[in-house]
């Protein structure tokens, strides 16, 4: 008679994706030059001007916004894969945007309450809806299925932060 399999347990379940979000951000040390949240590995998004300067920013979403407010030339984008913090040519990477995984807004800040502690505040957040690079398309539609989000390309999503 075989013995009735066990699922794991929804704490188990959590904790699980728990330590997958924790290794996709251990943070560097250095802060982004957007939000002066701390870099994740996994995570930086790195602009090259075209007189040489580089910025490092967090995450993909904040990098975006750098280049949209500053419209100075770039030469070059790089970004870290999610899964293994290579560095990628951010052109070619396929990215997930609006996971329920937000590494970037899940640390320390927290969410603000109003002075009586009880309710939320809404706030603007730069690092949302996260934008998280992969070095495959096939591996950002797997990410995807796990996660939600809509799969991108960089051009897409560069198209989508002149129209705001």
């Amino acid at each position: 008679m075989s013995r009735p399999t066990s699922r794991p347990s929804l704490a188990t379940t959590l904790l699980a994706l728990a330590l997958l979000a924790g290794a996709g951000c251990s943070e560097r040390g250095a802060t982004c030059e957007a939000c002066d949240r701390h870099e994740c590995r996994n995570l930086t998004f790195t602009i090259v001007r075209s007189d040489g300067t580089r910025q490092h920013t967090c995450c993909p979403r904040c990098g975006l916004h750098l280049i949209a407010s500053q419209r100075s030339p770039v030469a070059s984008l790089a970004v870290r894969d999610f899964d293994t913090a290579g560095l990628l040519d951010a052109g070619s990477a396929a990215y997930v945007e609006g996971s329920d995984v937000s590494p970037c807004s899940s640390g320390a800040m927290g969410q603000p309450r109003d002075e009586r502690g009880c309710c939320l505040k809404p706030v603007y957040d730069r690092c949302l809806p996260s934008l998280i690079a992969f070095g495959s398309r096939d591996r950002a539609e797997a990410f995807a299925r796990d996660h939600g989000g809509v799969v991108k390309t960089l051009p897409e999503l560069r198209s989508a932060m002149q129209e705001l």
